[in-house]
């Protein structure tokens, strides 16, 4: 029993599959992105109900256009993150709508404010790095892709078609 046991738990944590297929980038793309939503979509009302003259204006560029880009970056950007959709342009945006909250908006305001912004711009940050993982839109484009040109770049797989039968067809 006692090997049964811990078999087991060599098993769980030796998981590689879980490392392979990119399981925790999709795992974190899908839950910040639909957690952002909640954060999002009051803000979309807002803008679409003319309220924003009274939204901060961190950047000097008025209300209604700061409320403008935060709607889009935590609503459009996020949808996009959960499909994994322009994932790294998308994140990108987030970070620099977060990196503006945390370093501008909440600048003087204690830990306690910013550490949730800082947070999702930990999140986002990761997400530029590692793009979105192997179940998205943008892995599946990306085959399709190096599937549709002969020529990929070196390293890149050629969808199945053996270094020799590419060299016997070039010649």
């Amino acid at each position: 029993m006692k090997n049964r046991v811990r078999t087991c738990i060599c098993a769980a944590l030796n998981a590689s599959w879980i490392h392979r297929s990119g399981m925790g980038i999709i795992f974190l793309r899908v839950c910040v992105s639909i957690l952002m939503l909640g954060h999002g979509l009051p803000k979309l009302w807002m803008l679409l109900n003319g309220g924003g003259s009274e939204w901060l204006d961190p950047l000097g560029i008025g209300g209604t256009l700061s409320l403008a880009l935060c709607a889009f970056a935590e609503v459009f950007c996020s949808l996009f993150l959960i499909v994994g959709l322009f994932t790294r342009f998308s994140a990108m945006v987030l970070l620099i709508n977060f990196w503006v909250v945390v370093f501008v908006v909440h600048a003087q305001g204690s830990w306690a404010q910013a550490e949730l912004p800082l947070l999702y711009l930990i999140c986002y940050g990761t997400l530029v790095c590692t793009g979105a993982g192997p179940f998205s839109l943008d892995s599946l484009i990306k085959r399709r892709l190096h599937c549709r040109y002969s020529e990929a770049p070196l390293g890149m797989p050629t969808c199945g078609v053996s270094e020799a039968a590419s060299a016997s067809s070039a010649k």
